[in-house]
């Protein structure tokens, strides 16, 4: 990267200034008074039971006097809890006395990690008392578990966090006339605390009421202030409590069965391999997976990629969702690339030489993460995973010999993280990525430091963010080097009913993450203001709503050219029934450049202006049968281009034990000109020309959901879900090097075939079924049965029932995986030998 790139990447504007300025203006007070309560240590057995028979419940102080968070924001809640808490040297313990009526409960069975509808009580606990990281434990009226890490002061909400850890604990629960009782055995095992004499933490307690629909907090949780840890109380004069041994093995046995079409079926294949979760010390801990085995993951969500881009997939393997928030609080590490395929060779193909199969997934030998946080408020975190080499099929045109060819090599990934707690729910952090590859392969780092700091009434953030990126290729032994910035700098208000912010973000042409990371595009500066106006207490029909008006103004870091501009207001509230509603109106005016749909540097397309709407409506969840939908309108009155799409969906529960949710999505996209693919010299290979196309786009999704709970450890899942995807193309243009789209002689009829080759239809049909039984804490059997149906082909003619039949009679494929996991304790095993 040359000297003058790095000067204009690292020229903060006036903007910028103007920015840092605000932050050191921000004025500071005392923050308001915790609640707090003392720690009372005991040292008599307590039988987690459901049942409050203990004496030494009457010396723990009495916890009560809920708040609404809502729908009645700072109003003391409609139904007494009375909560207590005792420690020894092995755990915590908590019982809770939830005040209802017993018809009034609503108790449902679901599976382990989902809440559903059921009432449920929860602790919160922040064992450094820093208000950013923590562990939520929660238990349903039904003995359902659910556990959750917080990081960043948990600040979406109590949900979306680490949702994908699991805990070893214990809890019953005990329904009574007038009131449901649960009592806790949280193992110190699972949190990570200091090993200070005495110990403050972070603590909170909340309740949901379903059949109030009301969510209520010990320590009152503000929607006016950003945050949820940062909001708790505290229990005071926690002493000498020793982190434990922690030393878990996970060992699994698994068998898979696969048969595909025209293939047949395949012996049972027999996996071993175990998981390790290991105490380093009283902080940190080490995870490893050896021989993993990630046969039985869920299918993913394929659709049909139009875009320049691409798609992102969710994680769906368990130990690359579990204890993974500290790696991606700079946004770099994207686990879907570890195991996955670059596409690189080991060495360039003869011209008699063709690829007859490509590998779609690397084997992954192992990967380990050690994470975890000084008494000091620094987190520290270290993650490494490596996989083996993958082959291509590449077959003689002459001969018809086929050999293998080395792909991606040998590849190692790497991530270390350190994250620094600060004042006011503060922190800083400095992430670095790398993947090394052997054989020449492409090497990446990415190095990046970001940070948010709040004043002391939580008023308004700051955030930053300034990464590098450095890529080495290697061609004929020539070492060759990208380097790429990116930087961001933004200041809001996230408290009160006027909220309001700015953000800048710039990103240079050269600036990849993508080896490790997830970035759909770079080489862009973007600016972002946007107010909000938030009515937290209900009034006239709403419970609460909210208004927001937002605009966005891009443009190329390289060269400097404008791109587009987009505003919307968007209005969204709970009606005082609990049914929810919102719209959106937004569009982009005026000309809009677009880089990156021709796939070649130079081209730009040019894109009328726009506008569209949408308005979406949610029943109340807690009723036996709840509804959603959403309509959505656009136009682009230039092209005549038309959007529509229709989202509804509907949830019926039947019993206490099974729910089926159905959802149907549509959307047709009229008149739409896109890119549809280059025309290249025969005899030179140049660039002749970049073709677009009118045409119009239909997508249809149909998702079919059930589940049958036996018991709070046992229940059967099913999700079938057929997405189709046709693109019609009714005429064609070129796009010239002057950015205009122009008459071509390009017809897209195949000369052999008569065939449209840029249509497409497109069908994705994917089942997937699982049984699950925890027969013991931390152990499970799964048996989980996957099909999957693909097709994609030019025949945009077909009727919905002509398609579906013609994709159920297309080739497919299955997989029966049945999976035993069982959880060993050290501890355990060390007391049976000490006892015997």
């Amino acid at each position: 990267m040359s000297l003058h790139t790095n000067k204009k990447a690292l020229n903060f504007n006036k903007l910028t200034i103007v920015l840092l300025a605000l932050v050191w203006s921000i004025s500071v007070s005392a923050q308001q008074e915790r609640k707090s309560f003392e720690a009372v240590r005991t040292s008599e057995k307590i039988t987690i039971d459901g049942v409050m028979d203990e004496d030494v419940w009457c010396q723990a102080p009495l916890v009560t006097d809920f708040i609404q968070n809502s729908p009645n924001p700072g109003m003391p809640s409609q139904r007494k809890s009375e909560v207590r808490m005792l420690y020894d040297d092995q755990a915590i313990y908590i019982v809770a006395q939830l005040y209802d009526k017993k018809d009034d409960v609503f108790n449902l069975l679901t599976n382990r990690d989902n809440i559903g509808n059921s009432d449920y009580f929860g602790v919160s606990f922040d064992p450094y008392n820093a208000g950013l990281n923590g562990v939520g434990i929660f238990v349903t009226v039904a003995g359902v578990q659910y556990d959750t890490r917080y990081s960043n002061g948990g600040r979406e909400n109590i949900w979306r966090n680490d949702s994908g850890w699991n805990a070893v604990w214990l809890s019953a629960v005990e329904i009574s006339d007038e009131y449901w009782t649960v009592e806790m055995k949280i193992p110190y095992a699972v949190l990570r605390f200091s090993s200070q004499d005495v110990q403050n933490w972070g603590i909170n307690f909340m309740r949901q009421n379903t059949s109030l629909n009301e969510s209520s907090y010990w320590s009152p949780i503000d929607p006016e202030i950003s945050g949820y840890l940062n909001q708790a109380g505290v229990v005071k004069n926690i002493k000498n409590i020793t982190p434990p041994t922690r030393l878990f093995f996970y060992p699994y046995v698994s068998t898979v069965i696969n048969r595909a079409t025209g293939i047949g079926t395949s012996n049972p294949r027999l996996n071993g391999g175990m998981d390790i979760k290991y105490g380093i010390n009283d902080a940190f801990t080490l995870d490893m997976t050896l021989i993993p085995d990630f046969s039985g993951v869920r299918s993913d969500r394929q659709v049909l990629n139009l875009s320049p881009f691409e798609v992102k997939f969710d994680e769906n393997r368990a130990f690359f969702t579990e204890g993974v928030e500290l790696f991606n609080k700079a946004g770099l590490f994207y686990s879907r690339r570890i195991g996955g395929t670059f596409g690189n060779r080991t060495r360039q193909l003869e011209k008699n030489e063709s690829v007859t199969y490509s590998p779609d997934a690397a084997q992954l030998i192992n990967a380990s993460k050690i994470t975890g946080r000084t008494n000091g408020g620094l987190g520290i975190g270290f993650f490494n995973a490596i996989t083996k080499p993958t082959y291509l099929e590449v077959e003689n045109t002459d001969t018809g010999e086929k050999t293998e060819v080395e792909a991606d090599p040998l590849t190692n990934f790497n991530v270390i993280v350190l994250d620094q707690n600060l004042k006011n729910n503060s922190s800083v952090t400095l992430t670095n990525t790398n993947v090394t590859r052997a054989k020449n392969g492409d090497d990446a780092n990415v190095t990046a430091f970001n940070f948010s700091l709040n004043d002391a009434n939580r008023n308004w953030r700051t955030t930053g963010f300034f990464g590098y990126s450095n890529i080495a290729s290697y061609q004929n032994g020539v070492k060759d080097t990208k380097a790429g910035i990116k930087y961001n700098i933004g200041i809001d208000k996230n408290r009160g009913q006027f909220q309001y912010g700015i953000n800048r973000n710039v990103e240079s042409d050269t600036y990849d993450i993508n080896d490790l990371g997830f970035l759909r595009q770079s080489n862009q500066i973007e600016h972002r203001a946007d107010f909000s106006f938030n009515q937290f207490e209900p009034v006239g029909i709403f419970n609460n709503y909210n208004i927001r008006l937002n605009a966005n103004h891009e443009m190329l870091y390289e060269p400097k050219e404008f791109s587009s501009w987009r505003y919307s207001v968007n209005t969204g509230g709970q009606l005082k029934n609990f049914w929810y509603i919102s719209t959106e109106f937004g569009g982009s005016p005026g000309i809009s450049n677009d880089f990156f749909e021709s796939r070649v540097a130079g081209y730009v397309f040019k894109k009328p202006s726009s506008y569209s709407g949408r308005i979406n409506l949610n029943t109340d969840s807690r009723k036996q049968v709840r509804m959603s939908g959403n309509l959505r309108f656009g136009r682009r009155p230039d092209w005549d281009q038309t959007d529509q799409s229709m989202n509804l969906s509907a949830r019926v529960r039947i019993g206490e034990r099974a729910e089926i949710s159905h959802n149907v999505e549509v959307s047709s996209r009229d008149n739409e000109r896109g890119y549809a693919r280059r025309l290249y010299n025969d005899t030179n290979g140049d660039l002749e020309a970049v073709i677009f196309g009118r045409r119009e786009v239909r997508n249809f999704t149909n998702t079919l959901n059930g589940s049958y709970i036996f018991t709070n450890r046992m229940g059967v899942t099913f999700r079938a879900r057929h997405y189709w995807s046709r693109v019609d193309y009714k005429e064609f243009y070129e796009l010239t090097e002057g950015d205009e789209l122009v008459s071509t002689t390009y017809t897209g009829v195949d000369a052999q075939t008569g065939e449209m080759v840029d249509n497409r239809n497109y069908n994705a049909f994917n089942i997937d079924m699982e049984y699950n039984w925890q027969f013991a804490p931390g152990s499970e059997i799964r048996a989980i049965w996957k099909r999957s149906i693909g097709t994609n082909d030019y025949n945009t003619q077909l009727r919905f029932i002509d398609n579906f039949n013609s994709t159920f009679g297309a080739p497919n494929s299955d997989s029966i995986t049945i999976r035993m996991v069982y959880f060993i304790d050290y501890l355990n095993i060390k007391n049976i030998f000490t006892k015997g």
